[in-house]
């Protein structure tokens, strides 16, 4: 025997078709971004909080050997910007990743890269080619004058120098503390957006690059809890994402 819906149920099952439906809505106008992480520490609960809560993106978190994993058209197909954050200083990757790397960049998929990836593949130079620039370690570095520099904890002021640019959109000047570089190798080609005054500092902490058909963004700052929570740092991000995978 059939129950009578009443007209209260009714309305209830509407409301929560429709919730659905707006959710779901909102979800597809949102940038897709496949995060990349791991190989040196951070503040990781604090950066995975962060990439969850950035405003019109929604992500999916893996780590650099499931990534190393993935297929081209996989990512491809799911994902419009990828953000690394993740480190290999210590051996040489294999072809695959390397061509992974070149295959993304052909496909035109976005690329932002945060802080320590400046770092990594010592010896892949057709990574920092992708980056646009390349902190030199000391153990891969014959020539001692070129190795790059870091300041743990420093508070510095940052500027918007490109206040046309769609990352710099809804961010003002201000002040972060976190770890930034120094005495780095910053390609000619590259787009500096904002930067700082320091005598210590690379002047460029924020920059784009195209590689092959890929919108490519480096953001220096990226290893701490204080970067996470700072909303003008989050911003970036987020601009950084929609407009790399746009």
């Amino acid at each position: 025997m059939f129950r009578k819906i009443t007209k209260p149920t009714k309305l209830i099952a509407i409301a929560l078709i429709l919730f659905i439906s707006f959710a779901a809505n909102a979800q597809k106008g949102k940038t897709s971004v496949l995060v990349v992480r791991g190989g040196h520490p951070y503040d990781t609960p604090d950066f995975e909080k962060m990439c969850t809560s950035l405003k019109g993106v929604k992500v999916d978190l893996v780590l650099d050997a499931h990534f190393k994993s993935m297929k081209v058209d996989a990512i491809k197909q799911k994902y419009d910007a990828i953000l690394f954050l993740n480190q290999n200083k210590y051996y040489n990757e294999s072809k695959r990743t390397k061509q992974l790397y070149m295959d993304l960049t052909n496909e035109g998929v976005g690329m932002v890269f945060l802080h320590f990836t400046l770092s990594s593949q010592p010896s892949w130079d057709d990574y920092h080619d992708i980056i646009g620039g390349k902190w030199f370690l000391g153990s891969h570095t014959k020539d001692k004058s070129k190795v790059s520099t870091y300041f743990i904890d420093r508070t510095i002021d940052i500027k918007v120098k490109d206040t046309k640019h769609p990352i710099a959109e809804g961010v003002e000047d201000f002040t972060l503390t976190d770890t930034f570089y120094g005495n780095i190798w910053m390609s000619d080609k590259v787009k500096p957006i904002l930067g700082v005054d320091d005598k210590d500092v690379n002047s460029a902490v924020v920059w784009e690059n195209k590689y092959n058909n890929s919108k490519v963004i480096y953001i220096m700052p990226g290893f701490s809890k204080k970067a996470f929570e700072n909303k003008n740092y989050k911003k970036v991000v987020a601009n950084s994402l929609k407009y790399a995978g746009n």
